[in-house]
């Protein structure tokens, strides 16, 4: 077992988001265990890095301003980034879409699958009776009666 020196635990941190984990237990020489155990102690974790993302003060103010009330692929757009990314940042700075914005967005997807259903034909809806399927009416399938030697029979 080899102890990990200071200067190694610097590397490690700088290099750590670089590299996989089996490229930077050859470069060190370890397992990729003793790797994995030493990023955990060291509490450092992959994934999102807030320093690949290329947003400068003013974006982030004008983020700060717009998100809450406008789409996030226009925001994404403005800056220069990805969806996922625009919904990554503005989770970090503490944003969330306000609930007027969101009942619109609720309001306007109803609104657009109403169309849908009626362009494409399958509107109403389930459990919607018709002028030709009105409750109380012959249905084309008739109930199944079961006898005791369970077999069925149409009524």
């Amino acid at each position: 077992m080899k102890i990990w020196t200071k200067d190694e635990e610097e590397c490690l941190k700088r290099i750590y988001n670089t590299m996989p984990t089996a490229r930077i237990a050859q470069h060190f020489g370890k397992t990729v265990f003793a790797v994995r155990a030493k990023c955990y102690r060291l509490g450092l974790k992959r994934g999102y890095d807030q320093v690949r993302i290329k947003v400068s003060d003013q974006d982030r103010l004008w983020l700060r301003l717009n998100y809450p009330h406008m789409r996030t692929e226009l925001c994404a757009l403005r800056l220069g980034i990805s969806a996922r990314s625009c919904v990554r940042l503005a989770r970090d700075m503490g944003l969330r879409k306000t609930p007027q914005f969101m009942k619109e967005c609720q309001a306007l997807a109803a609104r657009k699958a109403k169309e849908s259903h009626l362009r494409n034909g399958t509107y109403p809806q389930k459990g919607v009776y018709t002028a030709n399927l009105q409750k109380g009416r012959a249905y084309q399938f008739k109930p199944k009666i079961l006898h005791h030697d369970d077999t069925a029979i149409e009524s």
